[in-house]
């Protein structure tokens, strides 16, 4: 491997580590909104899908693949599974939380029914396997 390989690599790690820290900072906000009095369960939503979303973008950066400005779950989930292959069921299971990223945030989308308590704790889950595959591939 060459000095510029190695660089390039290092460059990608860094700023997949930046995406990682934006994502975790998402992550932070949806669980502060389900410790709210009422719980924000829409608010938290949208922070989940913006998490799920800068993870898939940093394991894409990662891997060197350059991806669209979208938000779309399913296709980045897609995008990053030609990558890694073993994580395709969970990136499947992120492709429903494509709504949240728009779907609690603007009047007259009031038909959107909320994510239940149960619904963003297993995407909370599902956000701390993706920051700890991401974090692992960063670290080394």
């Amino acid at each position: 491997m060459s000095g510029t390989d190695l660089t390039l690599i290092v460059e990608r790690k860094r700023e997949a580590a930046r995406w990682l820290a934006v994502a975790l900072a998402d992550r932070r906000v949806a669980e502060t909104c389900l410790a709210m009095s009422p719980p924000t369960f829409g608010i938290a939503a949208y922070h989940c899908q913006q998490a799920t979303e800068k993870s898939i973008k940093g394991k894409l950066i990662i891997a060197g693949t350059h991806f669209p400005a979208t938000h779309d779950l399913r296709a980045l989930g897609a995008m990053a599974a030609t990558h890694y292959p073993q994580w395709r069921d969970l990136f499947v299971a992120c492709i429903e939380w494509t709504s949240w990223g728009h779907a609690y945030r603007y009047p007259g989308l009031e038909e959107e029914v909320e994510p239940s308590a149960e619904a963003i704790d297993e995407a909370l889950q599902t956000i701390d396997t993706l920051a700890h595959h991401l974090r692992s591939l960063t670290d080394h």
